[in-house]
């Protein structure tokens, strides 16, 4: 694929770490290709670059494929013993399925690396029956950012930024009504990942209901429970009154708000580069992420991390590169300088901060404080289970149902009845290995 344009911060650093970096390979012998399966396109080229530049000889193919088609292809060229993946983007909720499928090398060897460069919300993210099978790039959290203009026009108080400032969603609607009725924005409210259950699970914790698996290995489900069903009526409301959008891919609601349609956005910090870059620079915020009123605080977190194939014939290659892309917080640092995602480096995540910081000033002023707290005070693991794939397929599609006017009741008990069967074929299967 092409290599895109850098920005000055990160090319100023991958010559940083050039300059301080040691170089092997240079042998003369042919050209070692390491192919790496990915759903990110343009965010790697900075470490690819550093690496290649330090290893001569070695070149990093990056074969990227959108974000809904990642697993598919994981599980179809790695399920049928595909040689020529050798490095694989892990999604850690997905984790326990791809351990159980043998996809991935053991790389517990290497925890007190990982024990002292990331946190550790950021190991725990790759293990797995006690062991560790990948290496943790990004963490995560959500934010609500806001169109500061519109909110202005409409007399609608602008949301504070620090964690005592959160907001209900109660009072989020309400605003966010009041700026549509003034006629300031189209829409009120929108999810940069709407009907994807990362981003909805806080919510659905908020509400007080459950993260959908319970029981033993978390293989049995239970979406279909009254809180469940409030949920479901809250999220399916929101889209029928029109206050928040139909038929806007998560792909599109970045820029839906950055346009102007809408007074709030519920997103992460890769929105971020995309705000700042054009004419709405100077006109969103950002407030931490909401909560039902006598909820709890729940936030998102986790993130993106790199693993190494069963089945590379390169093993040693790809964990070189693996753990400078990680371990190596110059290597962390170039692995996030495009799709601004939080590493979880340790080093590399204050030189992140300050990055953000340098990038939006006025609107990040609270960020390192508020990632912070909620990184260590709300945030919530998505489920550990070898049928997170099963479920957050059927969810995903239940409340993109729900979204587009499917009667909730309905649709989150027929997630129920398929969950049922689907997930106990795997008990079953496991109970007979």
């Amino acid at each position: 694929m092409a290599r895109t344009r850098t920005s000055v911060a990160a090319t100023s650093l991958l010559s940083t770490v050039l300059l301080l970096s040691s170089c092997g390979g240079g042998n003369g012998e042919d050209e070692v290709v390491l192919t790496w399966l990915n759903p990110h396109a343009g965010a790697y080229e900075p470490v690819v670059e550093a690496f290649e530049e330090r290893n001569e000889g070695v070149r990093i193919e990056l074969q990227s494929v959108p974000f809904d088609q990642v697993v598919e292809q994981t599980q179809a060229r790695l399920g049928a013993g595909d040689t020529g993946i050798d490095i694989v983007s892990v999604d850690p909720p997905r984790l326990a399925n791809m351990v159980a499928q043998g996809f991935l090398t053991n790389e517990s060897e290497y925890l007190p690396e990982m024990e002292d460069q990331f946190i550790e919300a950021g190991i725990n993210s790759v293990t797995a029956d006690g062991e560790q099978w990948a290496y943790p790039l990004w963490t995560s959290n959500n934010f609500l950012f806001y169109n500061r203009e519109a909110l202005e026009n409409a007399g609608v108080e602008i949301p504070g930024e620090s964690h005592e400032d959160r907001l209900t969603w109660e009072d989020v609607l309400k605003r966010a009504e009041e700026v549509v009725d003034a006629g300031e924005t189209t829409y009120g409210f929108g999810m940069d990942q709407v009907d994807r259950y990362y981003a909805l699970q806080p919510m659905i914790e908020s509400i007080g209901a459950g993260n959908g698996l319970t029981g033993d290995d978390n293989l049995t489900p239970e979406v279909n429970t009254p809180e469940w069903v409030e949920f479901g009526e809250w999220y399916s409301d929101i889209h029928s009154s029109g206050l928040a959008p139909r038929g806007v891919e998560p792909e599109q609601m970045v820029d839906l708000f950055r346009s102007g349609q809408s007074a709030f956005l519920l997103g992460g910090a890769s929105a971020i580069g995309r705000m700042q870059d054009g004419d709405f620079s100077d006109s969103w915020g950002m407030a931490p992420h909401p909560y039902f009123e006598n909820g709890a605080v729940v936030t998102p977190t986790d993130s993106w991390a790199i693993g190494i194939t069963s089945t590379t014939e390169h093993e040693e290659l790809a964990r070189e590169f693996v753990q400078f892309a990680t371990l190596n917080p110059g290597g962390a640092e170039l692995a996030s300088s495009v799709n601004t995602l939080p590493p979880v480096n340790t080093e590399a995540f204050e030189a992140y901060v300050d990055f953000i910081q340098d990038l939006a000033p006025e609107q990040t002023e609270g960020f390192s404080e508020l990632f912070r707290i909620d990184s260590e005070e709300h945030a919530r693991h998505r489920p550990e289970s070898v049928g997170y794939v099963h479920f957050e397929t059927q969810m995903n599609q239940a409340f993109s149902d729900i979204r587009n006017g499917a009667n909730v009741e309905n649709t989150l008990n027929q997630g129920q009845q398929a969950l049922d069967r689907e997930l106990a074929n795997l008990e079953n299967l496991a109970a007979d290995n």
